[in-house]
Order: C-alpha cells, then structure tokens, then sequence
C-alpha cells in the first residue's frame, strides 16, 4: 500500500483519520509511552503488524485520565478492539526507585517530564475504556500485563494480587512478545469467529467461568495452579505457583495454566514453540 506524506503514520487525531478517508478505526492502541513509530515500541510493532494484516488502526498516547476523559473518546469506539500497553516499562517501576521514593523523569514521555501516565496504567486505562464502551472488548500487553498474568506480589502495595485480568476486566490478554499471537487472533476474527470464542490461540490468557466451556488445543496438556485464595492463605502456595510458572515458562512445550478465582478461572494457554532455522527463515 503506498503511503503519502498524511498517512505515515498511525493516526493519533480525529483529523488525521479522515485525512486516510476512514469511517472508524478497527483497533484504537492506547499506550503510556508517547508514540514512537520504532521497533523498540511495541505498541508501535503491534500496531503495524495490524496494519499489515490489512486493519485500520489507530494510536493514542499517554492519554490523560485526570480531566473529563476526552483522549478516551475523541476517537470514538473500535470495529473490533481496544488494545492497551502501559508502555516499554512497568508503570511503577517508570514511577518509583526500588526505595519507593518518586522519580523525577519519564524517558518515554517528551522532554522527559513525569507524571504522563498513572501509577498501573493498564489497570486504569482498561476499566475507563470498560465504563465508557462496556461492549468493546478490550486487550491487555505488554510487560505490565505479562508479569501480572496469575496471582502476583505486587512490591508497591506489599501483598498479593490477583490476575490483572481481574482488576482491568479485560477480555483478552497477550503475554510476552505478541506478534504471533495478534495475528493469530485477528485472523480468526477476519475469518468471522466471534472475539469471545477464540480461546486456543497460543500465549493468551482470559476468564472463563468454574463451570464455563471454552474452546482449547485437545493436545495442550493443563497444570492446576493452587487458587488465588490458596496463595493468600499459605505462602508455600504462591511459591510452589512462583516455581511452576518459572518452569513452565523456560519449556521447549509448556502446558496450559489455570488458576481458580472466586467463581471464575484464569486459563492461560502455553507459549508458542521456539522457531527451528526453516520456520525463522
């Protein structure tokens, strides 16, 4: 597709997408770093790796939560999803030294000023974009959704956490790097699967309910991680998880992780295998 001098870029303003003659975006990125249109920004890579498959999408950055929402709805809503990353760093660790004490720059934000993004930025980002479309379903990646993806000791608070699928109400989220899995995932939905039944798609994790179906890779073989309330009860329990999960993750061919929360369990569906030289090539 031949780009001209308007359309270099993901669109980040209403202008800029009826520049590219666009009724409405297919995917809208919010991100907490500032757009950087380089490979070292994954949301930048997510977002033209959509564009390749034929989307049309288009970026928010570092928007603002404190006013009246508007960076949250200039764009309007999706045709297919939102997608969040708190951006090429965890969000607390962008805000805090190891001593807790407030830093006083941001290398991802222009001039690197502080203070762009919120304190668990995809926790907060989701659930305004949850309250303001409550009907779009929204995707969560990145570092700070990867590391949060089960029961979790959160330095910040000093306790255990849930799934951060819990607390962002999430549909979807995408652990690691991602380009396979997004690919995969809107190839389904091009294909006319409805979002909430792609449930195999390698290195994604949702919430099905206790008693829920879904559908998975009948070969995928399941490791029953002790419950959210089991970690919180006995120590030795999120460190057994802590050592699975470690396990797991450093497998040639890693099994399927569920953990029970209250009435509802995370799946979490293993990595993709590593390339051989053909399949790299």
């Amino acid at each position: 597709m031949e780009r001209n001098s308007t359309s270099r870029w993901l669109p980040t303003t209403t202008k800029e997408i009826e520049s590219l003659g666009w009724d409405q975006p297919d995917v809208i990125l919010f991100s907490g770093d500032a757009y950087v249109d380089h490979p070292s920004f994954g949301a930048a890579v997510i977002g033209r790796i959509l564009e390749r498959e034929g989307l049309k999408v288009a970026i928010v950055p570092q928007p603002n939560w404190q006013d009246d929402l508007r960076d949250f709805k200039k764009l309007g809503q999706p045709k297919l999803f939102f997608a969040i990353t708190a951006g090429c760093m965890d969000s607390m660790v962008n805000h805090y030294t190891a001593n807790k004490r407030k830093r006083s720059n941001d290398a991802y934000t222009p001039d690197g000023r502080p203070g762009a993004r919120p304190d668990y930025a995809t926790v907060v980002y989701s659930n305004i974009l949850k309250k303001i479309y409550p009907d779009i379903p929204v995707v969560i990646g990145g570092i700070e959704a990867s590391l949060r993806r089960v029961t979790h000791y959160d330095y910040w608070s000093d306790q255990l956490k849930p799934s951060i699928l819990i607390d962002t109400k999430a549909d979807l989220l995408i652990y690691g790097m991602g380009e396979k899995s997004i690919v995969d995932f809107v190839r389904e939905i091009k294909n006319g699967t409805p979002f909430h039944e792609i449930t195999d798609v390698p290195q994604t994790a949702f919430l099905v309910d206790k008693s829920g179906d879904y559908k998975t890779n009948t070969e995928w073989e399941e490791l029953e991680l002790n419950s959210h309330e089991a970690c919180l009860k006995e120590k030795i329990n999120y460190a057994k998880n802590f050592r699975h999960i470690e396990e797991e993750s450093n497998k040639m061919a890693s099994r399927k992780l569920i953990q029970s929360y209250k009435d509802k369990r995370i799946i979490i569906n293993p990595s993709y295998p590593p390339f051989d030289n053909q399949r790299a090539g």
